[in-house]
């Protein structure tokens, strides 16, 4: 129950109380001889402490809610304790209510001193006041420790390169809401420290579910290269910690790769740092820009697999560092990657980062399948070209901000080989990437001053691609056997011809 629930059910609970006691003292009172007008006096205590309810109860009632306040109330979190009073974690007393309790307490003709007589002769009126947190400061608090707290459930993992079997990992998150409720509670009762409410996800695999698992054979495996120049260390790390997800999940019979699960939100809480990334064909600045070669990388090797590939889509332009048709775009949460293992034995996904090269492969007990990669562009198309004017540029200058590349349509075919059973599976599939236009800069400032040095602009060469391009890979074959046939689109300036007019 939150917060405010338990306000809601305790004032409900009190309007009951209330009528059930005069109910009750109806009763009493219709049932036997006329009460006495008053009743005798008796000790008055508000939370265990006595008080005086003569005609300083205002000052009184002020006392009691400053040092019920100020007493300590600890909360334990994560082995740590953190100190604090009822006060500091929002808690106060509703003084006005209070003070009305204390008029009738000291009354002995009000209802609640007979009432109390008729009860408890002679005994102390004990009051309970009535507590309330005010949680949106005690909120943040608790939701900046949750930032440090929270711990997701990792999986148990296999070292794709050794075999070794790398432990699961038990997540944790602090419960709020519940934490709010436990500090409150605690207020009610006078416990002097309560305990967090920590809520533990256990892993989906352990360690236990891994033994035995044979990795002998590489079932399909690729390679990328990325630039590890300490110009572009953002996109490394981004390269890195994506991959670092990767490595080592263990996909069962049947079960589905997720990219998306499996690496997680691209923010900076998650590890992840501004770089450049594609964004509607263009190039800009983003959280976790690089993972899509990761994606690319995997996608290919799951390709050469046979693994069926459910959810993949292009790039809104061709990327330099993988072939037209084995790209996988991802973007967190809509656009994903995933694939099946269906091979009826456990497999393993291994990736690396390391000297310029992007590795992903995926490994399991035998290899027996041999997969083709066949890609022919089928259309090339227009780019446009647009010039911006820039005043921080002098006047007449003109930089080259974006390099225009043609926009394809390709017709790609995989075709997968039973080696054992002498059995194939073809299947054809289509991508289309658009047009990215040229983008010029051209200067609208003053003449250029005397040593002006021109801009670079954008430093990508022209995109030249085979017009065909065929990949095998697998059983009987030891790396990769490939055929390109180049045709013009492999030959320097052929995109000047592309540009729309």
């Amino acid at each position: 129950m939150s917060v405010r629930d338990g306000e809601r059910a305790r004032v409900a609970g009190g309007l009951t109380c209330l009528l059930l006691s005069a109910a009750l003292a109806g009763v009493a009172l219709a049932g036997r001889a006329p009460a006495q007008a008053s009743a005798p006096a008796v000790p008055v205590r508000v939370a265990g402490v006595g008080v005086d309810t003569g005609a300083g109860a205002q000052a009184t009632t002020a006392a009691l809610a400053l040092a019920w306040g100020q007493a300590a109330l600890e909360l334990e979190l994560d082995g740590r304790v953190l100190s604090g009073t009822r006060a500091s974690w929002g808690g106060r007393i509703e003084v006005e209510a209070l003070e009305a309790q204390l008029v009738q307490a000291g009354d002995p003709t009000s209802l609640m001193r007979r009432y109390h007589a008729q009860l408890h002769p002679g005994a102390p009126l004990e009051l309970s006041p009535a507590v309330r947190m005010d949680a949106a400061a005690t909120l943040a608090r608790l939701v900046e420790e949750k930032d440090h707290l929270d711990v997701q459930p990792a999986d148990a993992r296999l070292e794709p390169r050794t075999g070794r079997v790398i432990a699961e990992r038990t997540g944790r998150a602090l419960d709020v809401h519940g934490t709010l409720d436990a500090l409150l509670a605690a207020m009610r009762t006078g416990a002097p420290r309560v305990r967090a409410r920590v809520q533990l996800q256990p892993p989906h695999r352990t360690a236990h579910d891994l033994e035995g698992i044979r990795i002998e054979a590489t079932l399909g495996t690729f390679e990328t290269r990325y630039n590890p120049s300490a110009t572009v260390a953002e996109r490394t790390h981004n390269l890195r910690v994506a991959a670092g997800r990767v490595d080592g999940t263990v996909l069962m019979p049947g079960e589905t790769f997720d990219f998306n699960a499996v690496v997680g939100e691209r923010n900076e809480a998650n590890g992840f740092r501004p770089a450049p990334q594609i964004a509607d064909g263009e190039l800009v600045d983003g959280i976790g820009g690089g993972t899509c070669q990761i994606a690319g990388t995997l996608h290919a090797a799951a390709f050469f697999a046979g693994l069926p590939v459910g959810t993949r889509s292009p790039h809104s332009r061709p990327s330099s560092y993988i072939f037209m048709g084995l790209d996988a775009a991802v973007v967190y949460p809509t656009v994903n990657l995933e694939f099946t293992n269906d091979t009826g034995a456990p497999v393993v996904l291994g990736m690396t980062v390391e000297g310029g090269v992007v590795r992903a492969e995926i490994r399991g007990a035998h290899q027996r399948r041999m997969v083709t990669f066949v890609r022919r562009i089928e259309e090339a198309l227009p780019f446009r070209e647009r010039v911006e004017s820039d005043p921080t540029l002098p006047l007449g200058v003109r930089v080259l901000q974006q390099r225009g590349v043609p926009g394809f349509r390709v017709v790609r075919f995989r075709v997968v080989r039973d080696v054992e059973q002498n059995q194939a599976r073809r299947q054809r599939l289509e991508d289309r990437y658009p047009p990215t236009d040229q983008i010029w800069r051209v200067g609208s400032g003053p003449p250029a001053p005397t040593g002006f040095a021109q801009p670079p602009g954008d430093t990508h060469s022209e995109y030249t691609t085979d017009e065909y391009l065929s990949v095998t890979q697998g059983a009987t074959i030891e790396g990769s056997e490939t055929t390109r046939r180049g045709g013009r689109m492999t030959e320097p300036g052929w995109t000047a011809s592309m540009v729309a007019r």
